[in-house]
């Protein structure tokens, strides 16, 4: 009994030990961002939301610092934002984490006036490495706090690679809008000859349905690869920064800074095509099983031919599939 009672000693600190691990949250330090040139309003306005974003992360800490980056780099004489200043930074802040960075003006794209670029990165002060970094660009006319407040605790989200629902915001929420239906699918016709003799077979019924099994099977699948791509990180940090006047990012004509966006919504279009097709096909397969598992049944020849016309009509929000069979 005695060694059993040390075993679950033994036990009960190694379980505490790694509760105590798992409960520690990381210190992230956001320093005031850089206005490289002059607008402090703006890089004021981003680094608060930088914060924000940074205390609803699970696991995250935020410093109380309000110290910008500028200022550290003075005391720390740092000629350069690099790997070496930013482990110093780190080190007198007793910060697991700092993200900043710095807000700079940039040519408007169409020529005449400027726009923003805020060029942020993750330290790890653990490794001494910068983790990640990333380019944002900020179109003048959107540099207002709505739209600041939605950049910088997607950023923040972005860094710590956290689920969206993570941040509490019930912003995020809001600014979720469905897609308008775009696509159509011409319309499609199956023409099978009755001309089987007189004893018609059970087996292409069956075959029939197993198609139509296939069918709605693959619809299914193309059902969740679309929820897998709206769930996706980067499609709800472009649907974010598009903020709530856009509708459908896919069809916006930019990106909004989120270079994956192209692709995931390419890949969207052609699953939520697919998937209506596919359900189409399905119902079609199940209506001419139907039909074949009855002629089967009845064993008549009949004298005429007999047509069965479908016609799928398919979207991004609804679908449907008229049929006409005759006998």
């Amino acid at each position: 009994m005695r060694w059993i009672g040390g075993l679950s000693l033994v036990l009960g600190a190694l379980l505490w030990a790694q509760g105590t691990n798992a409960q520690r949250q990381l210190k992230v330090a956001v320093p005031g961002l850089q206005a490289t040139d002059g607008d402090d309003d703006v890089a004021n306005e981003l680094t608060g939301w930088l914060r924000a974003g940074t205390t609803a992360v699970q696991g995250w800490q935020l410093h109380p610092t309000t110290i910008s980056l500028e200022q550290h780099m003075l005391v720390h004489q740092c000629e350069s934002v690099d790997e070496s200043c930013l482990s110093k930074i780190a080190k007198v802040l007793d910060a697991d984490r700092l993200i900043s960075g710095a807000l700079r003006r940039v040519h408007a794209e169409g020529g005449g006036g400027y726009d923003f670029q805020a060029d942020l990165f993750y330290f790890n002060g653990t490794t001494g490495t910068i983790e990640q970094r990333a380019g944002v660009s900020i179109p003048k006319s959107k540099s207002t706090p709505e739209e600041l407040a939605v950049i910088g605790q997607v950023e923040a989200q972005a860094f710590a690679d956290a689920p969206l629902d993570q941040l509490g915001q019930a912003q995020a929420l809001n600014l979720m809008r469905s897609r308008d239906p775009e696509f159509r699918v011409q319309p499609a016709a199956l023409e099978p000859q009755a001309d089987w003799g007189d004893r018609f077979p059970v087996w292409p019924a069956a075959v029939s349905y197993s198609g139509s099994l296939v069918f709605f099977g693959l619809s299914a699948w193309s059902w969740s690869t679309i929820r897998s791509v709206e769930d996706d990180p980067a499609f709800q940090r472009a649907r974010l920064l598009a903020g709530p006047e856009v509708s459908n990012v896919c069809t916006a004509g930019t990106n909004f800074g989120v270079e994956e966006l192209g692709s995931l919504c390419s890949k969207a279009d052609r699953h939520e095509t697919l998937q209506w097709v596919f359900v189409s096909m399905g119902v079609a397969s199940a209506g001419v099983g139907t039909w074949l598992l009855v002629k089967s049944v009845r064993s008549k020849r009949r004298s005429e031919p007999t047509r069965v016309e479908v016609t799928p009509v398919a979207g991004k929000q609804r679908g449907g599939i008229r049929a006409r069979l005759e006998f």
